[in-house]
């Protein structure tokens, strides 16, 4: 059983408070796979994640690219600029990659994931994580003020970049890029979130009539698991992803 009082340590890093904690939490569902596996982190930032991925799976070999990486860990690292074409250093292939609310800093998504593919493993998993833009806050927010709640209206020119990508786009930049998205998994809100329920309640109605009676071809299933109700309530996901085989790919 895990250790509670360990995954409450877990530090936040350069993400949404509980994302670091709650990929942890998804891959000691699946100990066996990860408990010696190569992984790699990028962007990686100062290692935050790093540092509980090798807590929690010490036997694992645990490797950064960033393009500062942080002198200060025990970590393998490299240099790279991951806005722009870029080569890793190795022929190293990686049992797990992630990438940690990095797309929210690249204009080239794509190109990013197809410069990640030749390094997953081919039974490998690659974690992608995200702001989820679709939550009650969010819509109110945009509504009322034109903004969302990562941004202002007007921008400090030193603070962080943030791209807006929707996951109905990252899934399919994704599958363009040679990736199946297996599975979306949204954070546990936090009690702030919470208080948007009354909201999401009603909300909800509408988007399940809309989900469920819109003329798409895509089964309702599908797009139930991508936008049930906990999508209007987190601000955060992350997509569990593998890699298309070449005959998947064709058809």
């Amino acid at each position: 059983m895990p250790d509670l009082e360990k995954l409450a340590k877990i530090p936040r890093g350069n993400t949404v408070p509980g994302v670091n904690r709650s990929i942890i939490e998804y891959l000691l569902g699946r100990q066996a796979e990860w408990k010696d596996a190569a992984a790699l982190d990028v962007p990686c930032g100062d290692g935050a994640f790093l540092d509980a991925l090798k807590d929690f799976f010490p036997a694992a070999e645990t490797f950064g690219a960033d393009i500062k990486p942080s002198p200060e860990n025990s970590h393998h690292f490299f240099t790279i600029d991951a806005r722009r074409p870029f080569e890793i250093g190795t022929d190293k292939k990686f049992r797990l990659i992630t990438s940690i609310s990095g797309v929210t800093e690249f204009d080239n998504t794509q190109q990013f994931f197809e410069k990640l593919g030749p390094y997953l493993d081919a039974d490998g998993v690659l974690i992608v994580s995200n702001d989820n833009i679709f939550s009650v806050r969010n819509r109110v927010l945009f509504l009322l003020f034109g903004r969302f709640r990562q941004t202002h209206l007007f921008m400090k020119p030193d603070e962080p970049t943030w791209k807006i990508i929707p996951l109905q786009n990252l899934t399919r930049i994704l599958d363009e890029a040679g990736f199946e998205v297996e599975e979306v998994r949204y954070v546990p809100a936090k009690t702030a979130e919470w208080l948007w329920l009354p909201v999401a309640a009603f909300v909800y109605v509408f988007q399940y009539l809309y989900l469920r009676f819109g003329e798409t071809q895509t089964p309702f299933a599908s797009k139930a698991a991508l936008y049930h109700f906990t999508s209007l309530i987190a601000r955060h996901y992350f997509l569990v992803c593998r890699k298309l085989r070449q005959d998947d790919r064709v058809s």
